[in-house]
């Protein structure tokens, strides 16, 4: 039985409006369903521009992009079509398929060489103030440091060389930021703008991120859309640093995280930079055997503690809504390092005080 009286019930065009998270997370799905259900002759859908490799599925002409930056929709304002309409409670439906981007986009473009690892960035406004879970720059350079050697590191921020050609952002801007020196104090680690840059006359951004992702089975990213859409890809292992976001409260341990794909990536759910640092050892030693983490017999504690389950306890529950100045601590807390310290302390007090900046783009996208 259908959610929705077929013959009546569902338009023709099926309009998207909000976050990409939720795009790929409940609303390609379904898409997805119906087009293999034979549901989506004489339908077309209306998305945001840059998403067209994402519905690779369709006929060219099924798809309209729009150039207009992406904002929040509340649950209750999306499509009462939609099997899963608040993705941040979302159950298994019957009729949503989560389309095999491993799969799809798989060719050895990014492969043959050595293994690969992106590191997925952001920093923008978050909750209408400042930005709030982003990877520190003395952070990141102690993620480069320590996986280098084993990993061709990609990196990744929204921003970092503007806004590619034909994407359409964020109503909340990515906001000027000095990675680019963290940066060039490691050479050997690719930014994936430039990459992507030099590839746009044969693909899109998205594609090649697309492309990128298929062959890389090692991520640490931050909470937020890139995280949803890694749940897309198939087995790896993906650590989120997360300060702060609904996701602790379902998604991840029961949520489309879960299930999205087959298996899903092994996750690690990092609260602060301790979680992520502890993390490192799984990267560096890690096997993957057919997609999938082969790890040592004493990193079971470990992967056991960082897991989405592990979320229930009180103490790995903190800041699941709201971030304060103890969160910033607990990033500090790792290390004896007191110039890390303060440019780890520079960096948030950089976000704190990009206020005006966040309301100015408020006031422009509206």
């Amino acid at each position: 039985m259908s959610p929705f009286p077929l013959a009546a019930g569902l338009p023709s065009l099926l309009a998207f409006a909000g976050e990409f998270g939720a795009e790929v997370n409940s609303f390609l799905p379904f898409v997805h369903w119906l087009h293999l259900a034979g549901l989506m002759r004489g339908r077309r859908i209306r998305t945001y521009a840059g998403m067209r490799p994402f519905y690779f599925f369709l006929e060219s002409g099924q798809i309209e992009e729009v150039a207009t930056p992406r904002r929040y929709v509340h649950p209750a304002d999306r499509p009462p079509w939609l099997p899963n309409r608040d993705d941040h409670a979302a159950a298994r439906s019957p009729f949503e398929a989560f389309p095999d981007y491993r799969r799809q986009y798989r060719g050895g473009l990014f492969g043959g060489g050595r293994e690969l690892l992106v590191i997925h960035n952001k920093f923008t406004p978050e909750w209408n103030g400042a930005p709030v879970n982003f990877l520190p720059r003395a952070l990141l350079a102690r993620l480069f440091a320590a996986l280098q050697e084993r990993f061709q590191i990609v990196y990744l921020r929204p921003g970092l060389r503007g806004t590619p050609a034909g994407y359409s952002a964020d109503h909340q801007c990515d906001l000027a930021w000095d990675d680019h020196e963290v940066l060039r104090r490691f050479p050997a680690v690719e930014a994936f703008d430039d990459l992507a840059q030099a590839m746009s006359g044969s693909m899109s951004y998205n594609e090649a991120k697309l492309r990128l992702y298929a062959e890389t089975a090692f991520h640490i990213t931050v909470q937020g859309g890139n995280a949803h859409l890694l749940s897309l890809f198939s087995g790896g292992l993906a650590a989120i640093y997360h300060r702060a976001g609904q996701e602790l409260r379902h998604s991840y341990a029961h949520g489309h995280f879960a299930y999205a794909s087959r298996p899903p990536p092994r996750w690690l759910i990092c609260r602060d930079a301790g979680d992520l640092e502890r993390s490192l050892p799984l990267f560096r030693e890690g096997v993957m055997v057919d997609g999938q983490l082969l790890a040592e017999p004493g990193h079971a504690k470990l992967l056991a503690a960082l897991s989405p389950s592990a979320l229930q306890r009180p103490d790995r529950m903190i800041g699941a809504a709201v971030i304060d100045q103890p969160l910033v601590d607990g990033t500090l807390a790792h290390s004896d390092d007191l110039a890390e310290q303060h440019a780890v302390r520079a960096d948030f007090d950089h976000a704190i005080h990009t206020a005006v900046e966040c309301d100015r783009c408020l006031i422009e996208h509206g």
